[in-house]
């Protein structure tokens, strides 16, 4: 028990001796991912969203949006949802596990899994997503102005289905988890000095073929199943990333130019 006592008092003396001998923090470094995202990304127009109240309200008073739908000028595919959470100066209440947010919203999670997607970034550098296929059940307000659940023919509840791509942009790295997110930058912190502004990005997309099975027509273009859907936010991506990511370290950030923090 001594020794184990001595060793923790030992690793913590060691990592207080790091912080002690850094300079004071320098401004925080921007995330590789741009502030704007654009009005058109080939034949896909852009619509801007708005962040619900009840998800601003959740976050720090700093942390900053971008949303924006995509759709198709030819009305043959899916919109794409893509949502950009930026961090403000306290991680902890501005960026959180995704998941948690999903659940609240009531979606029910069907499968998970990590990619790690080559040829969307120059360079040939690797993109890792965790992906969330998701279901949710499809309601709408009665007469009384209740809301009640939408029943299919067969008497079975109807779902809207729509995948999630998430991961994270920092000012060097890409990560696709929310812990590999914190310890990177807590790496950054300790060995190099300065603090980063993250980007929490999530690409979405409806799995249109599921609505197509049970008979719905809840989004124009063509049925698409899971490894379509895939497929074809990669296609959007392909177009959309060289656009709004920096090379690492190439960020740029109005409210952090010149050396500031945000909100100073």
């Amino acid at each position: 028990m001594k020794k184990r006592l001595v060793i923790l008092s030992l690793i913590v003396a060691v990592f207080a001796g790091i912080v002690l001998v850094f300079p004071e923090s320098p401004g925080m470094k921007p995330s590789r991912l741009t502030k704007s995202l654009p009005a058109t990304v080939g034949s896909w127009t852009g619509k801007p969203e708005e962040p619900g109240a009840a998800e601003k309200e959740k976050l720090a008073k700093d942390t900053e949006f971008e949303r924006m739908r995509y759709e198709d000028e030819a009305g043959q595919l899916p919109s794409v949802q893509t949502s950009i959470v930026f961090s403000g100066r306290n991680l902890s209440q501005s960026i959180h596990q995704p998941e948690v947010c999903l659940d609240a919203q009531g979606w029910e999670f069907m499968a998970q899994k990590r990619h790690a997607w080559r040829g969307l970034l120059p360079g040939d550098e690797v993109l890792p997503v965790k992906e969330i296929l998701c279901r949710r059940v499809l309601f709408r307000k009665n007469e009384e102005g209740d809301y009640e659940d939408i029943l299919l023919p067969n008497g079975e509840k109807a779902y809207i289905w729509r995948v999630f791509y998430y991961t994270f942009f920092g000012h060097q790295k890409i990560v696709s988890g929310h812990y590999e997110r914190t310890a990177e930058d807590i790496k950054d912190r300790l060995l190099k000095g300065y603090d980063q502004r993250w980007a929490y990005a999530t690409f979405s997309s409806f799995v249109t073929q599921k609505h197509r099975d049970q008979g719905l027509r809840f989004e124009s273009g063509a049925g698409l199943d899971e490894k379509q859907t895939e497929a074809h936010i990669q296609s959007f991506l392909k177009l959309l990333l060289p656009i709004v990511v920096s090379d690492p370290g190439e960020g740029y950030d109005e409210s952090l130019a010149n050396g500031k923090n945000i909100g100073s």
